[in-house]
């Protein structure tokens, strides 16, 4: 008898533990996409003759797109093209998304993506990783890439968010991790802070949209809001 009841006990309590995941998945759901569709910063305006800069997604990932060159700085002193193989010929911008390294390192298309390699993101081991990729001119697309102009003022906060995220080494200069790229314009640099849930790659652009004054989301953990808000 008390070892039925034991079974019992057991078999109950997992109950519990998958209807509380279960709870605490469709919360996450909820909240992500409700609070994505608040707006913050919402009297921003597009500046006529403002610094360009854009969102680009792929329905998981955004990354933020800036001018290879402007007055506040110029990418190619901090990222010098010989360090990329397929650096284009007219490069316009260069984009930035930052996330878990162990995932941007393994999971190059998503055919290769691997349960083990999602668990680590999820639970934030591995550290942090930024890709960095210079592109030609790109077409506009409000689902993949959208563009806006900023004051100078909002550019360099974008900059500065950037910069701080990036771990430099004792010389200042970034830490590219050598031998990975996915298509040979872009590259993997040590970064700094601690991917989860909470704070996903999408919620790191959507953070310096946000200081920086620009339109975006209260909160938003994938690409979605980012581009609709901006659009």
């Amino acid at each position: 008898m008390p070892k039925r009841w034991g079974i019992g006990r057991a078999i109950r309590t997992l109950g519990v533990l998958i209807a509380g995941l279960v709870a605490a998945v469709a919360l996450y759901f909820a909240a992500a996409f409700g609070l994505a569709e608040i707006p913050i910063n919402r009297d921003f305006a597009r500046e006529t003759g403002g610094v360009p800069i854009g969102l680009a997604s792929n329905g998981i990932h955004a990354n933020l797109h800036l001018p290879v060159v402007t007055d506040r700085i110029d990418w190619t002193t901090v990222f010098p093209p010989e360090d990329f193989p397929a650096y284009p010929r007219f490069a316009d911008s260069i984009s930035f998304g930052w996330g878990s390294r162990e995932f941007y390192l393994n999971t190059p298309t998503w055919d290769q993506f691997e349960p083990w390699v999602g668990l680590t993101a999820i639970l934030g081991i591995g550290g942090t990783a930024m890709q960095v990729a210079y592109w030609p001119p790109l077409a506009h697309d409000p689902e993949m890439f959208v563009t806006t102009r900023v004051s100078p003022e909002a550019y360099s906060i974008l900059v500065d968010h950037i910069l701080q995220t990036l771990d430099l080494d004792a010389a200042g200069q970034p830490q590219r991790i050598i031998g990975y790229s996915y298509r040979g314009n872009d590259g993997f640099y040590e970064a700094q802070g601690f991917y989860s849930p909470i704070v996903t790659c999408n919620e790191w652009v959507r953070i310096g949209l946000a200081d920086a004054g620009i339109r975006t989301a209260f909160w938003a953990p994938f690409p979605g809001a980012l581009l609709r808000h901006l659009h």
